[in-house]
């Protein structure tokens, strides 16, 4: 995986995000609240327009980190906390890739709505495992940064990363659960994108590094 290609998959990864939650939350009906309504409800099997959030904000969005996690491993190198760290973030890719495969079978506003069949059980467990790898990946990259010495400009904001995160998702949870982790995830693929961007400077830095000299004019 070519490190400035990895990097802007890392970059588009938030705008695919974003983008599919906030489409999907507007082709929902009038009685969805993205306030209070989980993201999981936007790719449910009675949810409108579910490919908005199912192939765009999962699928694309799943498929887009786990190529960033390629490059980065490719540019951390060997060190034990590095690969701990790019496998947890595989794991957040492959769990996005999954998200948008096991739906759920009904929204919260449904009526007798239950999410009781074997996908919704798949999603339930598949989401747990993205969650607790959403939450450790900045923080074991970020000792897996301050070791390297091209990555220690960016060890402060990964440590911060997942407290921010939290600290954005109690804010906004005073508007609702779904605005809550709508905002925590936000903030947690801008995270991803501070990376992303860094990984592309060294990438361009190093391409600059090996291009060979231009030939002297003749007179």
């Amino acid at each position: 995986m070519p490190q400035r290609l990895a990097a802007s998959c890392g970059l588009a990864a938030l705008g695919t995000f974003v983008v599919g939650v906030l489409l999907g939350d507007r082709a929902q009906p009038g009685a969805f609240s993205p306030a209070n309504d989980d993201i999981s409800d936007l790719g449910a099997q009675t949810a409108s327009s579910p490919w908005l959030y199912n192939q765009v904000a999962a699928n694309l969005t799943g498929l887009l980190v786990l190529a960033f996690a390629l490059g980065l491993w490719r540019a951390l190198g060997e060190g034990w906390l590095s690969r701990l760290g790019v496998v947890s973030l595989g794991i957040v890719g492959l769990g996005l890739l999954l998200d948008g495969v096991f739906r759920l079978d009904c929204q919260g506003i449904d009526a007798a709505c239950a999410n009781t069949s074997w996908q919704s059980d798949a999603h339930r467990l598949e989401s747990g495992v993205t969650a607790g790898a959403l939450l450790l990946t900045p923080l074991i990259l970020a000792f897996a940064f301050r070791a390297i010495h091209a990555w220690r400009p960016v060890w402060l904001v990964t440590l911060l990363a997942t407290p921010s995160s939290i600290v954005t998702s109690a804010l906004f949870s005073a508007l609702g659960d779904g605005a809550a982790s709508r905002a925590g995830s936000v903030v947690w693929f801008v995270w991803l994108a501070f990376v992303a961007l860094h990984l592309l400077r060294l990438a361009s830095d190093e391409r600059q590094m090996t291009a060979p000299a231009a030939a002297p004019r003749r007179s």
